[in-house]
């Protein structure tokens, strides 16, 4: 907890800089002096008063410039307070909560795809939802509330010393038992609260699962499945919160208590110094009303200690979610430049962390503008080669080279705005078409939009009446499997890569869309290095080498005649009736 407190102190430092900070401390600090001595104009007032009772005369000019000091005292401190906590807790605070987004916006989207791919959506979202909206919960707390309480109750304190010893140490008794009993609640409650925040994290992470795979949740009818899980998993965050809340609830029950017993401490000796005339009346209402200025923030902290190890635990979580993602383009990488496009794959090893080798000393070599095929069945380690060249993942042993250059040491984003992906399941942005397609180039004119969509087949678009402004329906539902398949194709034909890829580019489209889509494809991969990952014949019978994988293995590598000829694995996984593999 004191680790992530000093996180975010270092965070609103960097935000306000130190000149900020400083001013904020010090204006809340000021404020709180000016505050407390308000008690000390009322007992002003209560000598006139006891000076009346004794000689009989009341100083009126006296009691009349009192509340006068009173009233401009309370306007002063509304204005200042006012002050203070728009431009120095408010404004600040909201410029770190938006720079705290900022940042962890770009930790969620430069995250490696190797760690987002184990973890859940739903539970990513919520942790940085609740850690952003925790951080700046907290920092109202602290710099609204805590600095102002903690001056306050020190100012105070200084002042009932200088008045009366006996009377400081009497109303101050209670408080060592009350931060004693706060601090044993927030180490008790403090581990139990972050197990619950987990259990919410996990809740939203199957709410992701769902939405993400909603049309298969609907096919298995597996909405009663989730909606139990999620049931017996809310019961018992529901049973497990309510004790925490009960112990917080008697937190108060304590601190109310001990504020009881303070004032019953206070009154009860207060009266037997002033009757035996240690003690003016005056100073026994000045010590009984601090009490409450002492003690009302003091439990109204305590009180907060839920709502604020709830924050720090959301907090907590979020930067050891997000801190050790590295931003993948951070580094000092080398940039794609003057590029030939000779790829070498030279004794390439892949696993992930079970140690279970998907790739096993893969060695293959793709020339400028040459067409190669990997083919064998699913688990083989096909679309893992192109995952590692697009450095989704890294190699675990060998290396990678373009040109003879590691691509561990180019840019990545460099390197993939080179690398054209169509695959089996593009993905299409809920936004117009025309929007989708300038991703791949913001420059891109709208002739260059109208030339895109004719070679890639997509002539749809035009008989659309929004045209390119048509926007795509979340999930693409209103596009077919072959229209969405020729717009990512029209982005590609903007992008221009040097690099193509086609991973299993039609493998789930009918005999005539593919025929389709395949003019499309022949067209962009003119004069492009291409590498096709396939199980139909079609789209890999004019491959320039075709490499046969077998368990991360390749075990045959030729063009399609040779390799049909040899009559070996390929031609035993080859079937020209059907033109499919397998």
């Amino acid at each position: 907890m004191w680790k992530t407190f000093l996180i975010i102190l270092r965070s609103y430092r960097e935000t306000s800089g130190n000149l900020s900070l400083f001013l904020v401390v010090f204006l809340w600090v000021v404020t709180a002096g000016i505050t407390v001595l308000e008690p000390i104009i009322f007992t002003l007032i209560i000598k006139e008063i006891e000076e009346y009772f004794r000689v009989g005369i009341l100083d009126y000019d006296a009691v009349y410039l009192y509340t006068i000091l009173w009233g401009t005292f309370i306007v002063f401190t509304i204005f200042l307070t006012y002050l203070y906590r728009y431009f120095f807790v408010y404004k600040l605070n909201m410029k770190n909560y938006v720079l705290t987004c900022k940042k962890f916006n770009e930790k969620i989207v430069h995250m490696w795809y190797a760690e987002y791919i184990g973890k859940k959506q739903g539970s990513l979202y919520k942790i940085y939802d609740r850690g952003v909206s925790g951080q700046e919960s907290f920092l109202y707390f602290f710099f609204g509330d805590v600095i102002k309480n903690i001056s306050s109750v020190i100012i105070i304190v200084s002042i009932l010393i200088y008045v009366d010893v006996r009377m400081a140490f009497l109303a101050l008794s209670m408080i060592p038992i009350m931060f004693l009993v706060g601090w044993v609640f927030v180490f008790r409650l403090s581990k139990k609260q972050k197990i619950l925040n987990d259990k919410r994290d996990s809740m939203f992470g199957d709410i992701g699962n769902i939405l993400s795979s909603f049309m298969l949740t609907k096919s298995l009818f597996l909405e009663k499945t989730f909606l139990s899980k999620m049931s017996k998993l809310l019961d018992k965050i529901h049973i497990e919160q309510n004790r925490v809340w009960k112990w917080w609830s008697l937190a108060n029950v304590y601190t109310s208590f001990l504020v009881m017993i303070s004032r019953i401490l206070v009154l009860g000796f207060g009266v037997y110094f002033v009757v035996d005339g240690s003690l003016s009346f005056s100073e026994l209402f000045l010590v009984f009303s601090y009490i409450w200025w002492i003690y009302f923030p003091l439990s109204f902290m305590v009180d907060r200690l839920n709502d604020i190890v709830k924050h720090l635990t959301s907090v907590q979580k979020m930067y050891q979610e997000f801190s050790q993602q590295d931003n993948e383009d951070i580094y000092k990488w080398t940039m794609c430049r003057n590029v030939e496009w000779n790829i070498l794959f030279e004794n390439v090893s892949f696993w992930y962390l079970d140690n279970s080798k998907i790739l096993k000393n893969i060695s293959l070599s793709i020339s400028k503008w040459q067409k190669i095929a990997l083919v064998w069945d699913t688990g083989a380690g096909k679309s893992t080669i192109v995952n590692l060249l697009l450095r989704f993942w890294d190699v675990s042993s060998g290396e990678i080279l373009l040109d003879g250059v590691n691509i561990n040491t180019l840019k990545k984003s460099s390197l993939r705005n080179h690398i054209g992906v169509v695959s089996q399941d593009n993905s299409l942005f809920n936004l117009s078409i025309e929007e989708n397609l300038k991703f791949a180039n913001p420059k891109a004119t709208k002739t260059d939009i109208e030339q895109a969509l004719k070679k890639a087949k997509a002539h749809f678009v035009f008989d659309l009446p929004k045209w390119l402004k048509t926007v795509i329906g979340e999930r693409w539902l209103k596009l077919s499997g072959g229209e969405k398949q020729r717009i990512s194709i029209a982005r590609l034909f903007l992008k221009n890569p040097e690099i193509l890829v086609l991973d299993e580019a039609t493998s789930a489209l009918d005999n005539k869309t593919e025929k389709l889509i395949q003019k499309s494809l022949d067209t962009l991969m003119k004069g492009k290095t291409s590498i096709i990952v396939a199980h139909r014949l079609s789209t890999i019978q004019h491959a320039d080498c075709i490499y046969v994988l077998e368990w991360g293995k390749i075990v045959e590598s030729w063009n399609y005649k040779e390799l049909m000829k040899k009559k070996d694995k390929f031609f035993a996984l080859a079937n020209p009736d059907k033109l499919l593999l397998g």
